[in-house]
């Protein structure tokens, strides 16, 4: 009774445990999961709000650069109607009047200055025309001989070309052409048309103008950028980038939208990419930030849930001991009453709050299991024993009817007169029983077998003389695989007679061997009569049948049927014959060998 007591106390404990720790797990899963899903719902909310804070400040920047773009369309068209109106393109102008047309034109923009110096509008005048009137109002700009054979030049003429007329084009970022020569600009141009010929207006912004609408709002990691409806960069605080086209403008716009934020990675790094389009001037505005410097102000939170997501498993671990405890108990009394079930001690348990104690289970289980194991095992004796009893029958079959053909063979010998021949075949026949009959064990060595069928070929020839002539092609090392004795004596004897004898001038036997794909073949070849296709699938159908008690198919299908009940379907006989050139007999079975070999394999011919 105190070992049952011990017993149940130790069970208890165990199940104690086990439910602690199905509890704490499932506890502990699920503050984790809570945590997480605080965790993105906290970061997607930053995002959000941070998305959209910047989406503002992109669109403020974009309200920006629209005045600037706007101003320079406005500059264009009043340096446009100077020029239209005083005439500047009629006739050939002479130096005096090109010195008193840049004066009045330089006088005209120290009055516009005044008027665009409320946004900082910083730009410079360009003029060329085709009737010999040029200006520049940055006297200093040696520009009349480097413009023209820029390339963003000829990309604007082309540009100016396909739009409607007096239309505004905008060119791609370059190097600045006047003041020092230092910084990028780009140009807002137009033709002029003229009496004598047309000319291009050319108003040069500075691109440190768009660079300081954006510079200010630009955190440190930070990019911020203009291109263009071309994809060209028109403003970028990288200077390299200036007047390149990285971007196809209906892959961005497809992607990440024209006036949305997302998480997008690159080269490694997680940006939060927002992009503007201002679509009267058709300039997309792009913010790229490190999430890195996004997400730095979760760390403080990051620390606040860690020990919240801690005190909650210590919690999960307190409820898991409390809710274990409650639940063993029962489940303890009642595999305590289920033990003592059928005794007098046996008493109902006070509460059923739970379901049979694991342990016991586990050990009702078991019990069941060895049941079963040994039924399954008894089973399996018989089968092997039915299987051995199969193979005896089979064997038992075989050797009646080789002893019935052979004493037969020794009688015809007898009848005509051979007696002395008749004496050596009974003398061979003896020698042959000694070795075949006598054998007891399930698989011999091949070498075992090919002696005995050796000695059946040399009663065989004594008997037919020169009508039989054989040949052992034996491949080196199959004479160590083990397999059922007699299992060639049947096919060597079929063979002979009912293939060289009744063939007059067939006269050769071969056995070969060989191994193929990791089991052993064995070849019976004649040169005999050989059979019709007709013929050949009888046999083939009887082979596929169990043996029958008839002498004239018992072999084969013996052999065939002892092949597979060792060694399952897949081996066994095929048969291949030709009227009038032979038959050819393959055995083919697992190549099994035996502890000890013997390497001394030669080829035998008689």
């Amino acid at each position: 009774m105190r070992k049952m007591c011990r017993k149940l106390r130790e069970e208890a404990s165990r199940l104690r445990c086990q439910l602690f720790t199905a509890y704490f797990v499932l506890f502990a899963a699920f503050f984790i999961l809570v945590v997480l899903m605080l965790t993105t719902m906290v970061r997607g909310l930053l995002v959000d709000q941070i998305g959209g804070s910047r989406l503002d400040v992109l669109r403020q920047i974009a309200e920006r650069a629209n005045i600037v773009k706007t101003s320079s369309v406005t500059l264009s068209n009043l340096y446009t109607y100077e020029i239209s109106s005083h005439r500047y393109l009629q006739g050939q102008p002479d130096a005096e009047s090109l010195a008193e047309a840049a004066s009045y034109l330089d006088r005209q923009k120290q009055v516009y200055d005044e008027v665009f110096a409320h946004i900082g509008l910083g730009y410079e005048v360009l003029f060329l025309g085709e009737n010999g009137f040029s200006y520049c109002s940055d006297p200093s700009a040696d520009w009349q001989e480097t413009v023209p054979g820029q390339l963003w030049y000829r990309h604007l003429l082309e540009d100016l070309k396909n739009s409607q007329q007096g239309g505004v084009e905008f060119s791609r970022t370059f190097p600045s052409v006047t003041g020092s020569g230092e910084g990028f600009q780009f140009a807002a141009g137009r033709i002029v048309t003229g009496l004598d010929g047309n000319g291009v207006l050319l108003i040069l912004i500075d691109e440190q103008l768009l660079e300081n609408l954006y510079s200010s709002v630009q955190g440190q990691g930070s990019e911020i950028f203009i291109y263009d409806q071309d994809g060209l960069v028109v403003s970028h605080s990288n200077k390299k980038m200036l007047g390149k086209q990285f971007f196809d403008v209906d892959y961005m716009r497809q992607t990440y939208g024209v006036d949305s934020y997302d998480i997008v990675s690159r080269q490694g790094q997680d940006y939060l990419l927002s992009t503007f389009l201002d679509e009267e001037v058709d300039w997309t505005i792009v913010e790229m930030i490190p999430t890195n410097a996004i997400f730095d102000a979760l760390d403080r939170l990051y620390w606040m849930v860690g020990c919240l997501l801690a005190g909650a498993l210590v919690l999960a671990m307190l409820l898991s001991w409390h809710m274990a405890r409650r639940v063993a108990r029962p489940l303890s009394d009642l595999s305590a009453a289920m033990d003592r079930f059928g005794t007098p001690e046996f008493v109902p348990p006070s509460a059923a709050t739970g379901t049979q104690e694991l342990d016991h289970l586990q050990e009702s289980f078991n019990h069941m299991a060895g049941e079963i194991d040994r039924l399954m095992a008894a089973v399996r004796e018989r089968e092997g024993q039915k299987r051995q009893l199969e193979m005896n029958f089979l064997r038992a079959q075989i050797n009646p009817h080789f002893l019935y053909n052979m004493l037969f063979s020794i009688r015809c010998t007898i009848e005509v007169g051979k007696s002395s021949q008749a004496a050596q075949m009974l003398s061979a026949f003896t020698d042959l029983l000694r070795s075949t009959l006598a054998v007891k064990a399930p698989l011999i060595p091949l070498q075992e077998e090919l002696e005995s069928t050796r000695k059946y070929l040399v009663v065989q020839k004594l008997r037919c003389g020169d009508k039989i002539n054989y040949e052992f092609d034996v491949q080196p090392g199959t004479k160590n695989c083990l397999v059922p004795p007699l299992i060639l004596q049947p096919l060597v004897e079929n063979a002979i007679f009912h293939g060289l004898e009744a063939k007059p001038d067939a006269d050769m036997l071969v056995i070969s061997t060989a191994f193929k794909d990791g089991d052993l073949l064995l070849t019976v070849t004649d040169d005999g009569a050989g059979m019709g296709p007709e013929e050949l699938a009888a046999v083939r159908e009887r082979m596929s049948r169990p043996p029958e008690k008839d002498g004239n198919s018992i072999g084969m299908a013996n052999v065939h049927s002892r092949i597979r009940l060792n060694w399952g379907e897949p081996y066994g006989l095929t048969v291949d014959s030709t009227p009038e050139i032979g038959t050819t007999v393959t055995l083919r079975m697992p190549a099994v060998f035996s502890e000890e070999r013997n390497d001394h394999e030669g080829t035998d011919r008689g």
